[in-house]
């Protein structure tokens, strides 16, 4: 459900011009008034809120704030501000799924119906950013999932529900939630389907990188996207399970907008063996002194080998106790560029990562 604080919030201080006396407890009051409710107390505890008759709801709440003793020329007033607070917090945006699925338990996700509907709306839609979102959902919610080992009679103890078998609690709980996950099966199975079939359905590609594909002559028109741009790996580990699942010799993501995730790791997160496995993608020579120089901005040196020794046993760092084996690289050679080449190219990395 919505967050409704900030849009009281916001309702509050521009009814209190006209209105001084009224308080934010008095609107919460008159929302929950609006949607049908007896008290916002009632409001908080339903997992439900539909208004299917405005009328009836402005009655409602016009005949609650009567009982604040506000007179009639006020109860108005705040009615008609209350039912603009209806459609705000009825309306749900990209944003808001986002927003409510990154916080969200894992139970919680789970009886998200609506959220789970209009999501899949505008999947329908072809949106773009929705294709993503929903991809991350999707595959976080179905790991998750599969994380239980009790969840791996699932399917077994849901059929035993439907031939209305007798269950333990155990058992009810781990067909129950088979049942809750499906929706997050079928959307990720829709997902995966709009990608192997529509030519209008695209996985986006981090709006952090919009720069560097201008930079090195990349003259498609990509979709970009800003979501998930601080946490760039949950998009990594959610391509890598969905192309599992999927489990087809094609791959309906291509490798080009996987790679581009992990460039977007590699600014948020950087480390040497993204770094090896960029600049090893990369066909460009320029992009490759590019991504180098990236490396050097943190300290990372992928032209220098990285051979070290750990503990054959625990993967540490070798204390001279236990076995000892090599780890690490050897390094790799760069193409020939130009000097001036090499000066603009380190200077577009300073300012990328400044």
């Amino acid at each position: 459900m919505k967050n409704l604080k900030p849009i009281i919030f916001k309702a509050h201080s521009e009814l209190k011009t006209v209105l001084p006396s009224i308080k934010k407890s008095h609107l919460y009051e008159a929302f929950a008034a609006f949607c049908g409710f007896k008290s916002y107390a009632a409001f908080q505890v339903a997992s439900n809120v539909n208004v299917k008759d405005l009328e009836l709801a402005n009655i409602q709440c016009f005949e609650r704030m009567e009982g604040f003793s506000f007179d009639a020329m006020e109860s108005l007033q705040v009615c008609q501000r209350i039912q603009q607070v209806w459609e705000q917090f009825n309306s749900i945006s990209l944003k808001d799924i986002y927003t409510f699925y990154a916080g969200a338990s894992f139970e919680e996700a789970l009886s998200a119906t609506r959220m789970l509907n209009v999501l899949t709306s505008q999947i329908n839609e072809n949106d773009s950013k929705a294709i993503l979102v929903g991809l991350v959902i999707a595959a976080q919610i179905l790991a998750e999932y599969e994380e239980n080992p009790d969840n791996r009679s699932g399917e077994y103890w849901y059929s035993k529900k439907l031939a209305n078998h007798s269950l333990n609690g155990l058992q009810s709980e781990v067909a129950e939630q088979y049942q809750q996950i499906a929706p997050y099966r079928k959307l990720l199975t829709l997902l995966l389907e709009k990608l192997e079939n529509s030519h209008d359905a695209v996985l986006p590609r981090p709006s952090s990188l919009k720069s560097v594909s201008e930079q090195f002559g990349e003259n498609h028109k990509y979709c970009w996207s800003g979501y998930f741009s601080d946490e760039p790996y949950a998009v990594i580990e959610s391509i890598t399970y969905a192309l599992d699942f999927h489990d087809k010799d094609e791959p309906v993501i291509p490798f080009s907008v996987f790679l581009d995730w992990i460039k977007a790791e590699m600014l948020v997160s950087p480390s040497r063996d993204k770094l090896l496995e960029i600049i090893q993608a990369v066909k460009d020579d320029e992009e490759k002194w590019f991504w180098h120089f990236i490396g050097l901005q943190h300290d990372i040196n992928i032209t220098q080998n990285s051979y070290r020794l750990i503990n054959a046993y625990t993967g540490n760092e070798w204390d001279e106790d236990g076995p000892a084996v090599p780890e690490g690289d050897c390094g790799i050679a760069f193409p020939v560029i130009s000097d001036d080449i090499k000066l603009k190219l380190e200077n577009a990395a300073q300012k990328l990562t400044s």
